[in-house]
């Protein structure tokens, strides 16, 4: 396994409470490398604490992440993280933006201009190179973020709900183009969403996650034939089949308790 995550819990300070409540609680599962796993569930439920946990953003309060057999207690160069805004330097052109995250790193120089040719091919904007982000669409400039991680060669790449932000037709082409990728370099890929669309197109597999304390609530493993058609009845089956879960989640939600100060005693966190 490339990673296992286990018993992990994860709470927020909150100024109220003495104990604050957990984000995150004994969640554990693991990922086999080259295996594309989606994490869903409704807003606040924690998606984004534990993908930064796994990037190692942040420790858990409870349990431990194993990363290649290696306990995760910092971020690292192996385990590249696309967040759902570009966050580009505006004063660099697409080529000097993927190359800062290579000498950020300390990836000989000499390196530097393969691995940004190389990335820039996969993500298709080889012509658009020495463009600036203000000259850019939002889509490509989720493509240069996409090829700023491509070009460290993660063995894992984390993705926060990066195409939530676009309109539809975009967000399918580039869900279809991080396909492209992931069938090319048998990319090992976890990614944070609320769609369950996009879950049910992109996944070999789906964790579903509960409001907080969150946990996992279900999984669902995904076979497919490929490639992936949007119109096949299968992905048709397999969004009914998550939509189903998401509606038995809803029935287990707890009616929410209040403090005295009337405040909800978790923090939405992602």
């Amino acid at each position: 396994m490339l990673i296992k995550i286990a018993n992990v819990s994860k709470s927020y300070p909150q100024p109220l409470l003495a104990t604050p409540p957990a984000a995150i609680e004994n969640i554990s599962f693991d990922i086999k490398e080259g295996e594309f796993v989606c994490i869903l569930g409704p807003s606040g439920c924690g998606k984004s604490t534990l993908l930064n946990l796994i990037a190692g953003f942040m420790l858990p309060d409870k349990g431990h992440i194993e990363f290649a057999h290696q306990q995760v207690s910092a971020p690292g160069p192996d385990r590249g993280v696309v967040f759902q805004e570009a966050t580009l330097f505006p004063w660099l052109n697409i080529r000097r933006n993927i190359e800062l995250g290579l000498k950020a790193t300390g990836i000989k120089k000499t390196e530097h201009q393969q691995r940004i040719d190389a990335a820039l091919q996969l993500v298709d904007l080889h012509c658009s190179q020495h463009s600036y982000p203000h000259q850019l669409s939002g889509g490509m400039k989720q493509r240069v973020a996409l090829a700023r991680v491509l070009a460290l060669q993660p063995r894992l790449l984390l993705m926060d709900e990066p195409f939530s932000a676009l309109d539809a037709e975009t967000r399918e082409r580039l869900q279809d183009q991080l396909l492209s990728i992931c069938s090319q370099k048998r990319q090992t890929v976890l990614f944070v969403t609320h769609s369950v669309e996009e879950a049910a197109y992109l996944a070999d597999r789906v964790l579903i996650m509960g409001p907080p304390p969150a946990s996992l609530f279900n999984e669902v493993t995904i076979q497919r034939s490929h490639p992936r058609k949007r119109d096949a009845k299968e992905l048709t089956m397999t969004i009914l089949r998550l939509r189903t879960l998401l509606k038995e989640l809803s029935r287990h939600v707890p009616e929410p308790e209040y403090t005295e100060a009337g405040v909800l005693p978790y923090a939405p966190t992602g």
